[in-house]
């Protein structure tokens, strides 16, 4: 009995080339992946930025709803009494609101804030939030300068 020598070899070079085709396009797939998932992630951290500084708009621009809210009212948060001039009263009303309160006006619930006024010298006049950012990996930095009381201030809000 003659066997055939017409068998089919496992390592031909036309398979090693199309394993090689096969890993390289698979390769080139993954990699594709991952640069489409980095660029969505920086441009959802963009877009939560951009949200982040329409919020402190905001609060450095507009009276809030009600115009003369508390704690106990209010439903949108605004701190001035004409654009860039902050009502210190309205600051102080804010610093006494519960924290969840504050990130759902803000809608900025799972994250964490720390915000403050400080005065021309530095001095931080009023806070609110923890200030314990520094290990977060995504941390969102605004900064506002503004007028109260005929003084300089410089409001932060931070989102971690």
């Amino acid at each position: 009995m003659k066997l055939s020598s017409n068998k089919a070899q496992i390592f031909s070079p036309d398979f090693i080339m199309a394993t090689i085709i096969f890993l390289f396009i698979l390769v080139t797939l993954q990699v594709n992946n991952y640069m489409i998932r980095e660029k969505i992630a920086e441009q959802q951290d963009m877009l939560y930025y951009d949200s982040l500084l329409s919020k402190t708009d905001i609060l450095v621009l507009y009276s809030g709803y009600p115009k003369y809210w508390d704690a106990s009212n209010v439903e949108v948060l605004g701190f001035a009494e004409r654009p860039n001039i902050l009502n210190e009263t309205k600051i102080k009303e804010f610093v006494s609101m519960d924290e969840n309160d504050i990130k759902k006006l803000l809608d900025i619930e799972g994250k964490s804030f720390y915000f403050f006024v400080k005065n021309s010298e530095g001095k931080i006049m009023y806070e609110k939030g923890s200030p314990s950012w520094e290990n977060s990996d995504e941390v969102f930095v605004v900064k506002r300068d503004a007028v109260m009381n005929g003084k300089g201030v410089e409001m932060r809000f931070i989102v971690w």
